[in-house]
């Protein structure tokens, strides 16, 4: 009987496949921390503690991530090549920087991406790469405050700013595609003096072998969390009731079918909004895209009174994964 091999073609991809991943997982490492690194403030203080006194439990990063990283060093060495070749004078590439507090006790370290010196003065950078979804989605410094990871962005150079005496600097983001946003964040003494109290809380606890209060369960930053294991296990381990109509769970099965063409019609809606923005009508191929003009309600509330009314409130959020049957 005649055994059947794969096409050479075919064969060489499932081996590229296999060698690729298997040097990225090398390159897959969770290092020790002795205090919070500036790269890493994320909106929990639990997760901050977590990072110092649980480092070997985090979630590990995966082989695509791996690559991903890899892809954003190579963007930042080649943005800093081509300002050089601008003229423009660039410094103190990865210098240390280290925050402290009360007393002179460190709180957090990092290493900025560096200086460029314009006009007799030193501006601080920082160099972030996007998916060219998220890239088209920010048009200004205000939009970093949407999602939690971009949020770390600007504490990060928020304290680089603090640490440096600098009253400004800026954030340039690539689309590795080539193409270049640049945003100035403005030193915020208010701003800094919030992050500081918030790494001495988690500076006491660390030292004290304690845990800050969990968060109210928020599924931008608890479901991404990488210590989600750790402070989420009353919730994971709560035993699950099961049910066995048939109704319920074919709707649950196309519920989860159809979710990665909601998320895909999401991000392309918002990627041919982008190309909008800049004109009121377009052709392209079939397709008559147009801005049609209309009017909505606005309430613009002074942000000192908003705040005023600003409650956190509990809440409930359906979450579905698929069981991996043995």
């Amino acid at each position: 009987m005649e055994t059947k091999t794969a096409p050479l073609a075919e064969k060489l991809i499932d081996e590229i496949i296999v060698r690729r991943t298997a040097e990225l997982s090398k390159k897959i490492e969770v290092y020790p921390r002795r205090n919070p690194i500036l790269s890493d403030l994320p909106d929990c203080d639990r997760q901050i503690v977590y990072g110092v006194t649980n480092w070997q439990d985090k979630e590990k990063f995966t082989p695509d991530l791996i690559a991903r990283f890899a892809v954003g060093n190579l963007q930042e060495r080649e943005i800093v090549r081509e300002l050089e070749g601008l003229g423009f004078r660039v410094i103190l590439s990865q210098m240390p920087v280290e925050i402290k507090g009360k007393g002179g006790v460190l709180l957090a370290t990092g290493r900025i991406d560096g200086k460029i010196e314009f006009e007799g003065q030193k501006i601080p950078f920082e160099i972030k790469s996007a998916n060219p979804n998220i890239f088209d989605q920010v048009k200004c410094i205000e939009d970093f405050q949407k999602k939690p990871w971009l949020r770390k962005y600007v504490r990060q150079l928020m304290l680089y700013l603090y640490g440096n005496n600098a009253e400004q600097g800026i954030f340039i983001m690539t689309n590795c595609l080539g193409a270049w946003k640049m945003f100035v964040l403005n030193l915020d003494y208010g701003e800094c003096e919030h992050l500081l109290q918030r790494l001495e809380h988690a500076t006491e606890h660390i030292k004290a072998k304690t845990l800050p209060d969990r968060i109210t369960y928020d599924p931008s930053v608890c479901d991404k969390c990488p210590f989600a294991v750790l402070c989420l296990q009353d919730i994971n381990n709560k035993p699950a009731e099961f049910v066995s109509d048939e109704a319920f769970i074919d709707a649950v099965k196309r519920h989860e079918e159809l979710a990665p063409s909601v998320s895909e019609h999401k991000e392309l809606h918002d990627r041919i909004k982008g190309v909008m923005e800049k004109t009121d009508k377009l052709i392209a191929g079939d397709y008559l895209i147009q801005n049609l003009n209309s009017q909505t309600t606005k309430y613009e509330i002074p942000e000192d009174v908003k705040k005023q009314y600003a409650v956190k409130v509990p809440q409930k959020r359906m979450k579905i994964l698929l069981l991996e049957r043995k």
